[in-house]
């Protein structure tokens, strides 16, 4: 790959040197990552390297995505070495498959420390999958977002998995964005320092994942800490297209989101929220 990618402000590719070396800096042990130049998406990388049995902790970084995806089957915009885009491997084990929704929340909670570790960005996490910029509504914009997706079986030779996609506008400029309510590091006024932000996730992801198998009550206890959709009124496309609205309440301990609507406690396992006005 050349020292410079494409795009009008600078964006040098992936160092892989200066990676290993931020690796070694934090007593790395797992393989290293593997950067591609181009790829259809990192989450089918690993889901392929699944199938030939990789360990948990495989880790594939791409300059550019030419068919990433995000939930429900949307496009996610990844242009050539303005963002990180990454896939990580996770081997669930024991941990009960109810528990399994907690991987998505951990690694956006994990990329928010990285990003507030680095400085000078504000992050919240809108459940179940999304990084925000946080100020008052409707003043938040989307940074990130995370895309987690079970693979293998428990019969097959290579066994369960689960791949965690995390990716983060780095650099993309106004003009970059695909909605009126996306941003990125670069708007943001954030570190736009890709290797450092690529090992950090990593860092604070495997320690959110310690804390996920040892069922530690600090990991809900700081998602519940981060997340900005609590306390709103929020509507929810439920499975199936029924729209329900209430006031965000909690999570609960399989990472559920619970609302108060129409007199009751209900449990949002999977949907869309959208943060009302009003």
């Amino acid at each position: 790959m050349s020292s410079e990618c494409a795009g009008s402000i600078d964006r040098p590719c992936l160092d892989r040197g200066r990676i290993t070396a931020l690796l070694a800096d934090v007593g790395w042990t797992r393989p290293d990552p593997v950067v591609l130049e181009t790829t259809t998406s990192t989450n089918s990388e690993v889901a392929l390297l699944v199938q030939s049995g990789a360990l948990e902790g495989v880790c594939v970084v791409a300059e550019e995505q030419t068919a990433g995806r995000g939930r429900q089957g949307r496009v996610w915009v990844s242009p050539p070495s303005a963002g990180l885009w990454m896939s990580v491997l996770v081997r669930p084990g024991e941990v009960p498959r109810s528990r399994w929704g907690w991987l998505s929340l951990l690694a956006g909670l994990a990329a928010r420390d990285a990003i507030t570790e680095l400085g000078r960005v504000p992050v919240g996490l809108k459940w179940p999958n999304d990084l925000m910029t946080t100020g008052s509504w409707p003043g938040m914009r989307k940074l990130g977002g995370i895309l987690s997706e079970a693979c293998g079986s428990p019969d097959s030779p290579s066994g369960e998995a689960v791949v965690i996609g995390i990716g983060i506008n780095v650099t993309l400029t106004p003009g970059e964005l695909p909605t009126p309510q996306s941003t990125s590091l670069f708007v943001e006024g954030g570190s736009v320092d890709r290797e450092a932000l690529l090992v950090a996730i990593l860092r604070h992801f495997f320690a959110r994942l310690e804390q996920w198998r040892a069922a530690d009550p600090v990991l809900a206890g700081d998602y519940r800490a981060a997340c900005v959709t609590l306390g709103r009124i929020v509507d929810v496309s439920m499975p199936g297209g029924r729209l329900e609205r209430g006031e965000a309440k909690s999570i609960d301990d399989d990472g559920h989101l619970e609302i108060f609507s129409q007199g009751k406690l209900v449990s949002v396992t999977a949907g869309d929220v959208i943060h009302a006005t009003i």
